[in-house]
């Protein structure tokens, strides 16, 4: 079982990575996607900025129930103390992402924070599947849990 879960793990990290990559794309969708449905007074409705950035506000929810299985592989899997704190913080970051955009509709001061989250998402979803792919990423998984 635990060696079902490191693979689990190791395919998932994968997997959340590119997901992170394809919800970076869709905020710059949604941003080219308001800025072409802006008027000529330069006035955006609500309904086409919520239509552009509909696909990236619904993966940024998906994204949180997806690393929060991400922890629960690498717990499951045995990785090691580190292995698992750092698969921990992976969706205690997405969730401080969503909150920053949700408090962010609301004081814009506050979502100035939510881009810089963002790439904080990005680098640990990077780090987490680079380290379950490299061989030594992997070697030492195998033998922490040993």
């Amino acid at each position: 079982m635990t060696s079902a879960l490191r693979t689990a793990y190791r395919y998932w990290t994968a997997a959340v990575f590119l997901a992170v990559l394809v919800q970076v794309g869709a905020a710059g969708y949604g941003a080219f996607y308001a800025d072409s449905k802006a008027d000529k007074t330069n006035a955006l409705t609500h309904k086409a900025f919520d239509h552009g950035f509909g696909l990236h506000s619904a993966l940024g929810y998906v994204l949180l129930i997806a690393s929060v299985l991400l922890f629960v592989f690498a717990l499951g899997g045995r990785l090691g103390r580190r292995s698992v704190l750092r698969a921990l913080a992976l969706p205690i970051l997405v969730l401080v992402a969503i909150a920053l955009a949700v408090a962010g509709g609301k004081h814009p001061v506050v979502g100035i924070f939510h881009p810089v989250v963002a790439f904080l998402v990005v680098g640990l979803a990077g780090f987490l599947a680079h380290s379950a792919w490299s061989p030594r990423g992997a070697a030492s998984a195998s033998s922490t849990a040993a």
